[in-house]
């Protein structure tokens, strides 16, 4: 009766909603669980319809959910909090080497009259200042940098990490990899590796690198142009 079509009606526009749903979280935010839920909703509804003109849309349902079940799953908000306490311990870490704001030549205290031993003693310490010690050192020099450069090492270095931070959350893969390894080689080349800080910072840039994330969304699109061409061209479920 009339019942039985309004139920139709509804259990169709219901399973199109969340077929748009899942679409639209998948393809502006990225949201593979949200889309997942929501394809076996709309799954679930069209069983519920028990109309055999759908056999062919719940099969392409079930291929996107299980392309879904097989995308990874990063701890997108641990790696958020971890990217952000990184950028907060910037100004923290201390650089190679600093350039002071002056130079000024301390002042020498006039000298007082010496004894003949104190002579000899002199003598002897201006001998051994005098000796030069050649030492080879295979690493590259790092060039001294002025407090204003370093200050735009620090925000470019924050800018890699919160290009990070957004390419996370947006499941942009290319731009997440890239970013923390530009942050990584500049800590490295640019901050005192030695010290304690900058280490746990580059080790936790290394364990962030290896952080397995999907390089490309599913499409599931599929299933929903199947429906639309069946409700639209071959009429409403009867």
């Amino acid at each position: 009766g009339v019942g039985d079509k309004v139920r139709s009606a509804w259990l169709l526009s219901e399973t199109e909603h969340y077929m748009r749903i899942a679409n639209a979280q998948l393809g502006l935010a990225g949201d593979v669980d949200v889309a997942q839920t929501a394809l076996s909703l709309a799954d679930e509804s069209l069983r519920e319809l028990n109309e055999p003109r759908m056999t062919p849309v719940r099969r392409l349902l079930a291929d996107e959910v299980n392309a879904l079940k097989a995308v990874p799953r990063p701890d997108t908000e641990g790696i958020v909090l971890t990217l952000g306490s990184l950028a907060d311990s910037l100004d923290t870490l201390p650089l190679k080497v600093t350039v002071p704001g002056g130079f000024r030549v301390p002042p020498v205290p006039p000298a007082e009259p010496l004894t003949g031993f104190e002579r000899a003693l002199a003598a002897g310490r201006a001998a051994l200042a005098s000796l030069v010690s050649i030492r080879r050192v295979d690493d590259p020099v790092s060039p001294l940098l002025p407090e204003a450069e370093q200050n735009v090492l620090i925000r470019s270095l924050d800018l890699e990490l919160q290009l990070a931070r957004l390419a996370i959350m947006r499941g942009d893969a290319g731009m997440y990899r890239r970013s923390v390894a530009a942050a990584a080689e500049r800590l490295q080349e640019h901050f005192d590796v030695t010290s304690p800080d900058v280490q746990s910072a580059v080790e936790s840039l290394t364990t962030l690198s290896t952080a397995q994330l999907p390089e490309e969304l599913p499409d599931i699109s599929s299933s929903l142009t199947a429906l639309l061409r069946i409700t639209e061209v071959e009429g409403p479920v009867k």
